[in-house]
């Protein structure tokens, strides 16, 4: 089984991913520094698609203090969820889309405080998925003071 902070950090990556899908949330872009147009094939193609900027999906995960889970963000990069994605096969592709087309989000993971412990409230390979693709996800230190 894994680990409560892998389980927590599942439930905040697949909530996440479902505000986006609904609209309620999107990807943070990236400018590069560089302003020059982008090239393709070594050559300005006025008619080619704009490669997208890198973007992240901000996930704040809460405490939980009986845990030992400190409130922290994750960084999810678009192109390794899709990565991700693309990786899986014909069922777990159409369980994440199942989770994901939902009207209302479901809660995959709660605490419980009289056990004190996480509750599981979704089938374990919809658990797995969501935890292998919440490793993807990175820590996000916040900027130092002062800076934006």
């Amino acid at each position: 089984m894994h680990e409560p902070l892998d389980l927590w950090r599942a439930a905040w990556v697949a909530l996440a991913l479902w505000r986006v899908e609904h609209g309620e949330a999107r990807w943070v872009p990236v400018h590069p520094q560089d302003p020059r147009p982008g090239t393709f094939g070594g050559r300005a193609d006025l008619h080619a698609r704009p490669p997208e900027a890198p973007a992240f999906l901000p996930v704040y995960v809460p405490p939980v203090p009986p845990l030992g889970i400190e409130a922290h963000n994750l960084r999810l990069w678009r192109h390794d969820a899709r990565a991700f994605v693309r990786g899986l096969g014909y069922g777990e592709r159409q369980l994440m889309e199942a989770y994901l087309g939902k009207g209302k989000p479901s809660t995959l993971v709660s605490y419980n405080p009289s056990a004190g412990r996480l509750q599981t409230h979704a089938p374990l390979d919809l658990l797995d998925l969501f935890v292998r693709l919440a490793r993807r996800a990175e820590v996000d230190t916040p900027p130092p003071p002062g800076v934006e």
